[in-house]
């Protein structure tokens, strides 16, 4: 074995390209499908250009020609002839750059015929990929994504994105020679044979081979030349969703041209030297001798698997979606972990053309099963790096190995991002729109799109209906209208003008409903399927579902279907047969061009999704424009299929780019197209922080006047919290994919699901007036049944369940609904009430399954055996986004607040006389109730012209101070914003206002409100215009309203006086910029020496996403701050313990009484004598020591537990109880879910067990507290929830006397 080797870090040795000027100005396409709505005048360019090269178009590398020959398009066609490998798509960005610059930038695919590959010896984990620089002999070491394990080792090295990871670890080799003919030594170096077939018949990629990625763009216009040649011969009927080769963007540029630097890359390359320190036997080179390969001939592709699941003849029968013969081999059945990716040229046998392919070295994750997938023709041209994740759909031969190309299977990458089929759609124009789409959750309300919601539902209202009559409709539109009126009132129309519009249209709808589902005349209607299929007779015999949810993670797609019908389809005088399709309904006429495109993409896709959901073939689909009445008919094509699919992969690919490395695809730079888009401000903005100028933007002065404002500064901030933002989202992200892995059997230590369910009962009629179902589930029982392959009888089964609701669900939580038996997502809904045998959960409709009929419906659902999981909802990180950006855009609120919480101005407050003839204050002197604390905090609030900050330490009535403040704030007529992230705390600052009799209107979901508070929603109130609406608003002036509920319509466009955030050192500081955009003026209560904001991701909270807006204005301006230190919960000697771990002596008794408050037992203690010195009144703060008793932790793979506590925790428990303590005075807190459990299950007596988190702001006469941690080598111990002093602050002030 050679010695390991030292790679010494050399930056310098990188050189400057030497392509020329005019290749680098070449303008590229954007990688993908790019000329998507350009098909026509692309073929005259075409032909143009084959004129004009005179060449004859190259044999394809089967023999059977494909049925759609690729399309290239101009611009991708020069950009491959001229060389211009790795371009910036910015036309005027000059070939020179950085080293660093240079050794970011994305290599192409084409690859030279000499091209040939090294091999190289390393330890096991590790896997480096190397490459050649175009502009010397250096060697880049890229570190793969599969070595996040070995990195995870060195806290200098934080993990990083999949596709692009590899692209930001580079270490240098010092450059030995350095000469003029670079690529001629890059040849002689890296010759090997030519590749002859698509898969050779010699065992599986090298355990230690690389891809090679081609760097040196002066051999590649050979390459280029024969591909855009190839592709001008093209086929009499073209897919529009073709997808031609082209090179894709530099993913380690900007749309700007400017290079991005890796976060932390110098402490990258430094861990990654030290980890190779680390590891033996690394980076040992070797010649490698390549082995030659079988041609890839017919011949080959017959030994190959050709079935894919989606198999069967259109309604034309003009085009496979696949071939029908099959050979032996293995399905693929889960994910595969991409290891290696080798690109390749295949060699023709006499004079042919070179067609560049890609093979994948896979790994099953679940098997460990090594496979290759062979990618042909458009598919070479996937973005996939090793890491990525993907999903192969088709079949591997006996050698382990599939082929993907035109004809053929299909590879879907980050198969667990799923993407809506109208996000694919709408994507063609530009990606970056789409992702920003994804990304953010904005507050626009548009009447046209209201309109066609509301005839949307009018419309599937009608098809559902047997019969349906224009009375019917409108009368129905009566109770649409309703059911929206929050809508409405967004978007600032009166009931009356919509009603109308919805009336002009229900003939057209009443008349196609006639046409095509009660049809009683001979003459059934006729719909064209294109030039291809003709006119073909349809009727609707069937509505199987409306607004059917389709998920299909195997696809990575997602989709809500307008309407699912069984039709029966006649074609040119044969039988007719029976099918079912998708129905889409457009509102407005049958568009052309891009619109167009789009409506047949997005039907073409959820035919797709309802093929996986039905488990059948589904080749077709209807499209309905309302305003022209014209219906189409779409034909599902492989070829579509191809370049969508390849699309949405391209997708995937960007939007986890986007959440992993803050990378945006790059601007349009069409101003006419840019100016129009809702996205213009945020997506200049965006182009400004990460370095963009307005020569890089293409828009000129429109981009100047949207970023004149933004500074430097703002631009650190904007991408300090934006990448916080976005580890979070990758941990929730994560935690999702186990709802796509792991649906075969219910992990035992999962804390998010409840598996082996079945209905109790079905709803015999909806909950309130919302229009929502409540389904109610319980365990099944049976043993034999039980799929999470537990043994347990129907006692330890109900507690199973009992255990999981308390662990992880909770009421209001959005969950996930599915069939364990077939896997299928069935529909998502809302945990409305927990009891520890059932869980009832509220959907929007009735559950059906997919096929079967409504009267056997019923007998299917209960008989289904069901699933749930909590939906990590991802919405609220599109709400942080939203808020986060919406503070730089140039207007007056966002100025100010960027002048108090980024630039960290010094607030200001009044500083005149205070006169008595302000009613509010007169209130705050004479009401007795409050002390001088209080009074100080609400005079502060009183007296701000920007912020107040009331710090409420334990016990001391920040609730009952805010309630003082609003009562002092109404008499001067203000209007005032309620918030506080969760709705448990604004309803309880509700209720005491409700108790004051002050008037308000609590805004969210009806199964999230108090029971007391459901009254002041809208949903609770008789409101049956808008007008009724806006003078509610008139009349109250107070609203209240969660931090994430802030997106509701009903606070579209209200502005308020002042804004009050309760709990606010809880909630991030993204999250508490939502409610300030609404006020001039704003008021943050909480204590940020307990509970900091809840963070998953361990990274996001070491870069400080765990310092909430409270925390970071309180350390800048403490005059701000007015501290509430009179407390009337602990006695003296449990607050003497908080002030001396916390509070610095702050913390101060509110009276005698509670000083010297003892724990008071209506029982002589009659216990054993250590019981009784526990259980001693007069000695409030009481530790048992366990050190003598065999009382450590049990760990069970990720839990934690402690038997012996929880046995003395019940022990301890029973003597209060027994000696006359109420067990709902009594509490038991424990940092850990599992030893909570444990106590319930363990003690007799009905004590309220929680968590720390779970005890913030509640109190109990007497707390017992697990700390569950005890081990035999103490300093070994890492406890991160012990470690964290505002939990145990918490754990330390909820008792009262003991």
């Amino acid at each position: 074995m050679p010695p390991k080797t030292r790679r010494k870090l050399n930056p310098s040795s990188s050189k400057k390209s030497n392509v020329p000027n005019n290749q680098s100005q070449v303008q590229p396409s954007k990688f993908g499908i790019q000329h998507f709505f350009e098909r026509h005048s692309q073929n005259a360019l075409l032909a143009s250009q084959k004129l004009n090269h005179l060449s004859s178009p190259p044999a394809p590398p089967s023999a059977t020609p494909p049925t759609n020959p690729i399309p290239l398009s101009p611009s991708k066609s020069n950009a491959a002839s001229n060389g211009a490998v790795s371009v910036s798509p910015n036309p005027n960005l000059h070939s020179h750059s950085s080293p660093a610059t240079e050794a970011a930038d994305e290599v192409s695919p084409l690859v030279s015929k000499s091209t040939s590959l090294k091999r190289f010896n390393f330890s096991p984990g590790m896997l480096i990929k190397q490459s050649q620089d175009d502009g010397g002999d250096e060697v880049t070491w890229k570190i793969s994504p599969v070595n996040e394990r070995l990195l995870a080792v060195s806290k200098h090295t934080p993990v990083l994105p999949d596709s692009s990871k590899h692209n930001s670890f580079l270490i240098h080799q010092c450059s030995q020679t350095k000469g003029i003919n670079t690529a001629a030594k890059v040849d002689k170096c890296l010759s090997s044979p030519s590749p002859k077939g698509k898969a050779d018949k010699k065992p599986l990629l090298q355990a230690n081979r690389f891809g090679l990625k081609r760097l040196n763009p002066f051999q590649d216009k050979e390459v280029g030349d024969s591909i855009a040649d190839e592709n001008t011969c093209l086929s009499s009927r073209q897919t529009p969703f073709c997808t031609p080769p082209s090179l894709p963007y530099c993913p380690d540029k900007l749309a700007n041209g400017v290079a991005s630097h890796p976060l932390g890359l110098k402490q990258h390359k430094k861990a990654l030297l030290e980890l190779l320190d680390q590891v033996e036997d690394v980076i040992s080179v070797e010649d490698f001798v390549s082995s030659e390969s079988e041609p890839y001939s017919s011949k080959a592709q017959e030994g190959m698997s050709k079935e894919i699941p989606v198999t069967a003849d259109s309604i034309g029968n003009d085009v496979s979606m696949g071939t029908t013969n099959k050979v032996s081999g293995t399905s693929s059945n889960g994910y595969f972990l991409v290891l290696e990716v080798s690109e390749k040229q295949t060699f023709p046998e006499s004079g042919g053309s070179q067609w560049p392919y890609k093979v994948l070295r896979l790994v099953n994750e679940k098997s460990g099963e090594e496979r290759a997938v062979y990618l042909w023709e458009e598919w070479s041209y996937s973005v996939i790096a090793p890491g990525d994740t993907v999903n192969v759909i088709g079949e591997f031969d006996e050698e382990g190995k599939c082929n993907v190309d035109h004809e053929n299977n299909f590879l879907i990458v980050h198969p667990d991002i799923l993407v809506s089929g109208t996000r694919v759609a709408g994507s063609f124009s530009c990606p970056r729109r789409t992702v920003l789409d994804e990304r953010l959750r904005c507050n626009e309300h548009s009447t046209a799109a209201l309109i066609g919601t509301l005839l949307h539902q009018i419309f599937q209202a009608g098809l559902v209906k047997e019969s349906p009559t224009v009375h019917f409709l409108e009368e129905y539109a009566r109770i649409v209208l309703q059911k929206n009126m929050e809508s409405l009132y967004a978007c600032g129309v009166n009931e009356h003008e919509i009603y109308k519009t919805l009336t002009e249209a229900i003939p057209k709808l009443e008349n196609w409903i006639g046409l095509f589902k009660d049809t009683q005349e001979p003459q059934v209607p006729t719909v064209d399927f294109g030039s291809d299929n003709g006119a073909k007779k349809v009727e609707v015999l069937e509505v199987i579902d409306i607004e059917e949810l389709a998920w299909a993670p195997k696809y990575g797609l997602k989709g809500m279907i307008d309407v699912s019908v069984r039709v029966k389809v006649d074609s040119g005088g044969k039988e007719g047969h029976e099918k079912i399709m998708p129905l889409e309904f457009k509102t407005g006429k049958m568009a052309n061009g891009q619109a167009s495109a789009e409506h047949c993409a997005q039907v073409i896709l959820y035919s797709l999704l309802m093929s996986e959901r039905y488990l059948k073939h589904i080749d077709s689909g209807l499209l309905y424009y309302l305003q022209s009445d014209q219906t189409q008919g779409i034909i599902v094509r492989r070829s579509d299929l191809v370049g969508l699919i390849m699309r949405r992969n391209e997708l995937a690919h960007d939007i986890l780019k986007a959440l992993t490395t803050q990378q945006l695809p790059p601007m349009l730079q069409i101003p006419s197209m840019c100016k129009g888009c809702r996205h213009l401000d945020v997506c200049t903005l965006y182009h400004k922080a990460f370095g963009g100028n307005t020569e890089s933007s293409g828009l000129g002065d429109i981009f100047d006047s949207h970023v004149h404002h933004f500074s430097n500064a703002h631009g650190v901030f904007l991408r300090h919290w934006d990448q916080l933002i976005d580890l979070e989202a990758k941990e929730m992200q994560l935690a999702k994919k186990e709802i796509w892995r792991s649906h075969n059997h219910k992990n035992e230590n999962s804390t998010g699901c409840l598996s082996s369910l079945v209905l109790d009962e079905l709803p015999q009629q909806e909950s309130h007036k919302e229009n929502r179902f409540i389904y109610h589930f319980v365990c099944r029982y049976s043993p034999t049944n039980n799929l999470s392959g537990s043994d347990r009888n129907s006692i330890s089964a109900a507690s199973s369940l009992t255990k999981d609701l308390d662990c992880s669900l909770k009421s209001g939580d959005y969950v996930i609904l599915s069939t364990e038996s077939g896997h299928q997502f069935v529909a998502t809904g809302i945990i409305v009430e927990l009891s520890p045998d059932r869980v009832s959960v509220s959907f929007s409709k009735g559950l059906r399954l997919p096929g079967g009929n409504l009267s056997s419906m019923r007998e299917k659902l209960l008989q289904e055996v069901w699933r749930i999981d909590k939906d990590e909802i991802m919405t609220s990180f599109s709400v942080m986004r939203f808020n986060l950006i919406q503070m730089f855009l140039d207007n007056e609120q966002s100025s100010h607040l960027r002048k108090m919480i980024v630039d960290l101005a010094a607030p200001r407050f009044d500083s005149g006389c205070i006169f008595s003839q302000d009613p509010a204050i007169s209130y705050i002197w004479s009401e007795k109730s409050l002390n001088d604390d209080q009074r100080r905090a609400i005079l502060k609030i009183l007296t701000a012209k920007d912020y107040a900050l009331i710090l409420g330490m334990p016990g001391t009535g920040k609730t009952s101070t805010m309630v003082h403040a609003v009562k002092a704030l109404l008499m001067r007529g203000a209007s005032i914003l309620l918030t506080s992230y969760t709705n448990s705390a604004v309803d309880n600052l509700l209720i005491k206002l409700k108790s004051q009799g002050i008037d308000f209107v609590r805004i969210g979901r009806h199964e999230s409100v108090h029971e007391e508070i459901k009254g002041h929603c809208f949903s609770g109130m008789n409101i049956n215009s808008v007008e009724e609406i806006k003078l509610k608003f008139d009349q109250v002036k107070v609203v209240a309203v969660t931090c994430l509920g802030i997106t509701s319509p009903l606070l579209s466009g209200k502005k308020f006086d002042l804004c009050i955030i309760d709990e606010a050192g809880q909630t991030t500081l993204p999250v508490s910029l939502g409610p300030l955009m609404f006020s001039s003026t704003f008021v943050l209560v909480g204590d940020h020496y307990q509970l900091p904001p809840l963070i998953q991701s361990t990274e996001a909270r070491e870069k400080g996403m765990g310092i909430s807006l409270f925390c970071r204005l309180s350390e800048a301006h403490s005059h701000a701050i007015a501290p509430l230190q009179s407390q009337y919960r602990m006695c003296q000697s449990i607050m003497e313990l908080s002030n001396a771990l916390i509070y610095g002596d702050r913390l101060r008794c509110g009276s005698p009484e509670i000083a010297n408050a003892k724990l008071k037992f209506t029982k002589p203690i009659s216990c054993s004598s250590w019981l009784k010195i526990v259980l001693n009144p007069s000695k409030p703060v009481i530790f048992v020591n366990t050190d003598m008793l065999p009382a450590l932790e049990a760990r069970d793979q990720k839990t934690v537990n402690n038997p012996m506590e929880a046995y003395i925790i019940a022990e301890i428990t029973d003597g209060l109880v027994n000696n006359g303590i109420e067990g709902k005075d009594i509490g038991i807190i424990t940092p850990y879910n599992s030893q909570a459990s444990f106590i319930r299950h363990t003690c007799k007596a009905s004590v309220e067990t929680h968590t720390i988190d779970r005890y913030q702001g509640r109190d109990k006469d007497c707390i017992l507290v697990s700390f569950v941690r005890s081990n035999v080598n103490p300093r070994s111990c890492s406890a991160s929830l012990l470690a964290d002093w505002h939990r145990i602050n918490v754990a330390l002030t909820r008792p009262k006397v003991l």
